[in-house]
């Protein structure tokens, strides 16, 4: 039986979000964006359940915590995010993954559970269930690499944007280029990824995708 990685998101306060109506169709423009752009890692399209929660069913690939990262610097607001890893019981739809059920469901209904619960001051919105041991070691990164995010400034949230925005989600990279996309110079992008910690964030990030290719990837 195949596994697979379960999304569930949940926007966070979102009653308190003015033009509420306005914000879930923007929601489904952002979805749509990234059900094309990722289409090859996603098994069941993301999708709007109740109010303002969200579902997707992906496979386990390298494009994960990119994809994830792109769900951060599209949505204008905080959520959360519980990630499952398990079977699924109920058949496949690719264009929507409301009604699927399973254990990767139930895991990542644990996860968003958890963090509900625990979120660590709002530092870290996001945690993995898949009953094995390698679990706390990728949450613990997860919690490192989150709290570096939370405390990025705007500027350098609209550079790790950018660097989403180019396809960039690694360490190594052309600066020069990324500066002139910026219409700054290679030397204040290098201060802004300094202080702001990016390119350990994304290492931390990269460590957790191969972490769950080593230990889950040929569990089925």
């Amino acid at each position: 039986m195949r596994n697979y990685i379960a999304i569930i998101g949940d926007i966070i306060k979102s009653k308190n979000i003015p033009n509420r109506f306005e914000f879930q169709e923007k929601l489904k423009d952002i979805f749509t964006r990234i059900n094309t752009k990722y289409s090859h890692s996603i098994a069941s399209k993301f999708s709007i359940t109740i109010g303002d929660e969200f579902q997707a069913v992906l496979f386990l690939d390298k494009n994960l915590l990119q994809l994830l990262d792109e769900l951060y610097v599209s949505i204008p607001y905080n959520f959360r995010l519980g990630i499952g890893f398990g079977s699924l019981s109920t058949k496949i739809d690719p264009e929507i993954s409301i009604g699927a059920d399973g254990e990767a469901f139930w895991n990542a209904r644990e996860a968003i559970e958890f963090i509900h619960n625990s979120n660590y001051k709002n530092r870290c919105n996001i945690y993995f269930v898949g009953k094995k041991d390698i679990d706390s070691s990728i949450n613990i990164i997860f919690l490192l690499s989150e709290t570096i995010k939370s405390q990025w400034t705007t500027l350098q949230k609209d550079t790790f944007a950018a660097m989403i925005n180019e396809n960039i989600y690694g360490e190594n990279f052309k600066q020069y280029d990324l500066a002139r996309k910026l219409n700054t110079s290679e030397s204040n992008l290098s201060r802004r990824l300094s202080n702001g910690n990016i390119k350990i964030y994304l290492r931390a990030r990269n460590e957790i995708t191969g972490l769950l290719e080593k230990y889950y990837e040929h569990s089925e």
